[in-house]
């Protein structure tokens, strides 16, 4: 949950503005963050996989019930079963919300969206700032009054129509909303449309009294769901943007990588469990303080080699099923590496000096401490 949040910080402002701007309430913002939720959750479950077991067990290793436990004839791989269970559960749920998580939250997060602009189909337009909230235009206004809708001062670049470029003045406007047709009417007074046809190559000027600028604000399903990244698709809406993209020769390197990576990540559940064990039960007098220094240094490994390999693949170094796949491998290989070292009571090196700096460090900080 704490993860989650964190990283739902900052879409947290800009749905907030979203609300305000559209209309609506405190349930529409919290569908909305439950909509894009299983997008986060996907990669914030196997963080938290991670520093769950490795606070877990360095508890029991600062208590010595990790002896107790060997003591007892129970060892490292008996240990190891409930994580086991625990890590592949949690690949389970994390591997449901890859597949059909996703495209609910995708489905429920367009629909809402619609509704909120169907609700106020409206645009808040600022004084002073080319406003490019118009699709196909960029509106500056240099006066709009506190009350009202009208406007003095008007700018307008039309490129609705490629062909046909406009550019319009106007002295005072008005917005009319119509929640019914989904558009606003820009009533203009007192301007004048200027124009340069590039066919004859020839400028016009029209002037007119009142110019009515119809504009279409209503969000359709196909609108926004054209804006969505890569990382928010579905697995199956990805597959169809690779293929579409294969069929018109396009390059699919940053799709298919895309569409590994997200196969992958789930399985870092399972690759952290494995991970997870070995380092949690270094002798230590405290548990807590390691478990986040270890999942720390073990999640930035983790995800610089993901990058890494990205960039990769998309320099054409390596195919696109290895950049979303070797850090699973080679993590996982590194687990199984330590799990048996651990098991063997063969301790790791680079494990024992981070925990032999960190006594240190925390000697010399509580002696610092004291003579303040």
């Amino acid at each position: 949950m704490t993860f989650t949040i964190i990283l739902l910080m900052d879409k947290i402002f800009k749905l907030i503005e979203l609300i305000i701007n559209r209309g609506g309430n405190v349930t529409n913002i919290l569908m909305l963050l439950l909509y894009i939720s299983p997008s986060f959750l996907a990669f914030t479950i196997p963080v938290a996989v991670l520093l769950g077991i490795l606070l877990t067990l360095g508890r029991l290793s600062g208590d010595s019930e990790v002896i107790a436990f060997k003591a007892s004839g129970i060892s490292l791989y008996q240990l190891y079963v409930p994580v086991a269970i625990f890590s592949i559960s949690a690949y389970l749920i994390t591997s449901f919300l890859v597949f059909y998580g996703l495209p609910w939250g995708n489905r429920g997060f367009i629909s809402t969206l619609s509704l909120l602009a169907k609700s106020k189909p409206d645009v808040e337009v600022k004084e002073r700032v080319f406003n490019d909230s118009f699709k196909g235009l960029v509106v500056y206004v240099d006066k709009v009054p506190v009350q009202g809708k009208k406007m003095e001062g008007i700018l307008i670049y039309d490129e609705r129509d490629k062909e046909n470029v406009n550019t319009i003045f106007a002295q005072e406007g008005f917005l009319i909303s119509s929640p019914q047709s989904q558009e606003v009417v820009l009533e203009l007074l007192n301007g004048s449309i200027h124009r340069l046809a590039p066919q004859t190559n020839t400028y016009q000027k029209i002037k007119f009294v009142t110019d009515d600028l119809r504009i279409e604000l209503g969000m359709s399903v196909a609108d926004i769901e054209r804006k969505f990244k890569e990382h928010e698709m579905s697995i199956d809406e990805l597959k169809k943007k690779i293929e579409k993209m294969k069929a018109q020769g396009e390059d699919t390197t940053n799709q298919e990588v895309e569409l590994h990576k997200r196969r992958a990540v789930p399985f870092a559940c399972i690759v952290f469990a494995l991970i997870g064990v070995p380092l949690g039960i270094q002798p230590r007098r405290s548990g807590r303080s390691y478990g986040f220094v270890f999942s720390i240094l073990v999640l930035l490994a983790y995800y610089i080699s993901l990058i890494a390999f990205e960039m990769f693949a998309v320099r054409r170094v390596v195919p696109a099923f290895w950049a979303g796949w070797s850090p699973t491998f080679i993590f996982g290989g590194l687990g199984i590496y330590l799990l048996v070292k651990a098991a063997n009571e063969s301790p790791f090196k680079p494990a024992v000096w981070l925990i032999e700096g960190l006594d240190l460090f925390q000697k010399k900080w509580r002696k610092l401490s004291n003579n303040v």
